[in-house]
């Protein structure tokens, strides 16, 4: 019964002369079709007037910010349905020149086309990957230009069917110096009920850098993955010889779901086993504080569930450059993310700075991850925003609307950019209802996990 927020100057309050709200906001209401009822409580709670455990869970579950300033004025409409006025938030210069310059598409190609899953399956080691990126249209007949071509180099592979990253040199002639270190998405569907018994538990990783340790705590199964990487695969010594032999090179750490998991989780025990004490800042061993690197480390990922507690998460923020990103798309007035990022429950957390990708427009939008929900609207979002194709789509526009900032395209002319350059790989990937039935499917007919790796890792080596 008390007033909804009101938004002034971007910041929110309550107006307590507002009269009680209708008998109507105090009915349930139903979110995008799913189930989960919502009280006026509730609401005063995704406003931003009362921090129920109800109302975080429903904000997330909509991408809206703990300060309604920042996503713009919210209403509501109707019963169930919430009007979002957003306004498109910027990413940092470092990440748009990122996208305009092609490595963020790069990346997330080289994540799927070109994983261990795809096309990357029979590429051995010195081939080059075909990637063509859309380019910004003729500033005089506002005509599309040609799709723009790179041969990023394959440098090694490792792993097994459950962590299969590939290190990638960025096509040097075309001015790319970036190494990719791409993990590809997951691969066997029993992968899906280990994310679900020991992916969601947390054990604690002691990652030694320099004299001192660094105490982080991670999934049970991702750890089981990236101690096999480093073990058996020696996946951080071989990256540090890569690096050593270009120092001038960026490297770019990129997944997308389980894949991105592994890109974040991998990248932050590689930034960590490569710190170098400083006689200034030196702490003693121990501690439990990390040192300051070398060197920069950058990922960026697509709809990874999570895989780290809030400390965890927080390391990860400070040591690496990160852009976690989320597909979103908007359906009868209501902004909805792919449900996999919510993922799993109890004490972990996101990475810091979500942010919601739009898959119809390529915008970004601020993000807040909220619980994890069990229902068909849980389902429906994973079906309709998870996979690569989807993925890649969004990406696609985003790199256009990026690149008509540089040089302005009608509506029309930014569809049919995009279109040239999907035409090339969208085949090579299958579409989100294929994606979803192969994981859902029985999975009686597959072989024991112990066989396939054994033979994967011995063809990779």
């Amino acid at each position: 019964t008390d007033s909804i927020t009101a938004r002034q100057g971007g910041t929110s309050r309550v107006d307590p002369a507002r009269p009680p709200s209708p008998p109507r906001l105090r009915a349930h209401a139903r979110i995008g079709g799913g189930g989960g009822g919502w009280t006026s409580a509730a609401c005063r709670a995704v406003a931003g007037s009362e921090p129920s455990e109800e109302g975080r869970s429903l904000r997330g579950r909509l991408a809206i910010p703990t300060s309604m300033g920042a996503c713009g004025s919210t209403k509501l409409r109707a019963p169930g349905q919430w009007a979002m006025q957003e306004a498109p938030t910027l990413l940092s210069a470092y990440w748009r020149r990122s996208l305009q310059e092609g490595r963020l598409n790069t990346a997330l190609l080289l994540s799927t086309v070109f994983s261990e899953k795809y096309s990357g399956r029979t590429m051995e080691v010195g081939e080059v990957a075909e990637v063509f990126l859309p380019t910004a249209s003729d500033p005089v007949t506002c005509e599309p230009g040609e799709p723009r071509q790179l041969r990023p180099k394959l440098l090694f592979r490792a792993g097994c069917l459950q962590a299969s990253p590939f290190l990638w040199l960025g096509d040097e002639e075309a001015g790319d110096d970036t190494l990719y270190v791409c993990f590809g998405p997951l691969r066997q569907k029993r992968q899906v009920m280990k994310i679900f018994s020991s992916g969601s538990t947390l054990e604690e990783d002691v990652v030694k850098c320099g004299d001192s340790t660094q105490v982080v705590r991670v999934s049970n199964y991702v750890k089981s993955l990236l101690d096999r990487l480093w073990a058996d695969d020696r996946l951080g010594e071989r990256l540090s010889a890569a690096v050593a032999e270009r120092p001038g090179h960026r490297v770019l750490f990129a997944g997308v779901s389980h894949g991105a998991v592994l890109a974040q989780a991998a990248a932050l025990r590689f930034k960590l086993t490569r710190s170098v004490p400083d006689a200034a800042t030196q702490t003693p061993s121990g501690t439990g504080q990390s040192l300051c690197a070398s060197g920069e480390v950058t990922v960026v990922s697509w709809n990874g569930y999570k895989w780290t507690d809030a400390q965890g998460a927080a390391l990860a923020g400070q040591q690496l450059r990160l852009l976690p990103l989320a597909l979103s798309m908007v359906e009868a007035g209501v902004r909805l993310v792919d449900s996999v990022v919510e993922y799993p429950a109890g004490e972990f957390e996101p990475m810091p700075g979500v942010t919601a990708l739009d898959r119809a427009t390529g915008n970004f939008f601020e993000c807040v991850v909220g619980k994890v929900t069990r229902n068909l609207e849980s389902m429906h979002r994973m079906r309709q925003l998870h996979f690569a194709q989807a993925v890649l789509k969004a990406m696609k526009m985003a790199m256009v609307a990026s690149l008509a900032e540089v040089v302005a395209a009608p509506k029309e002319v930014v569809e049919r950019m995009v279109q040239r350059s999907l035409s090339r790989r969208l085949s090579d990937i299958p579409t989100a209802e294929e994606s979803f039935m192969s994981i859902t499917a029985d999975v009686a007919s597959e072989d024991s996990d112990e066989s396939e790796d054994s033979s994967a890792a011995q063809g990779q080596r």
